[in-house]
């Protein structure tokens, strides 16, 4: 009879279709079922001791919180690595930037060196031919 009792509590407590995968059960109803075998067994009258159910319970229930605060740091250390990620792509653009216009820059002094250097070529062409006539 007890054993009926506690089938009939714990078939509520079946995840509707679609909501868990075989493979993975969920966590919530693992500790809806749990709930109701704590309650089952300390109406029973073994509520004077800490029964097994119970102490998985609480196993489950440090576990839920110590995964929710290691999220909580997971998600800190992304952000702050995210945001280290984003300052260091706009200052390599801003060099990349910063090259290209001194590219730019250099290249139109060396076309207009090289063009002097052609004048001076020319001019110092002219002036020895200038000294050998002499």
């Amino acid at each position: 009879l007890a054993q009926a009792s506690v089938c009939r509590a714990l078939q509520p407590l079946k995840p509707p279709r679609g909501r868990c995968s075989a493979s993975v059960p969920c966590t919530r109803t693992m500790a809806r079922t749990l709930a109701a075998l704590a309650a089952f067994a300390s109406s029973l009258g073994l509520a004077g001791a800490v029964t097994p159910v119970e102490k998985v319970v609480q196993l489950l229930e440090n576990l839920s919180k110590k995964v929710e605060q290691e999220g909580k740091e997971e998600a800190a250390a992304y952000d702050k690595f995210a945001c280290f990620c984003k300052e260091q792509m706009d200052e390599k653009t801003y060099q990349i930037e910063k090259s290209d216009a001194k590219i730019e820059e250099l290249t139109a002094k060396i076309g207009k060196l090289s063009s002097e250097i052609g004048e001076l070529n020319a001019d110092i062409g002219t002036l020895s031919t200038t000294i050998t006539d002499k």
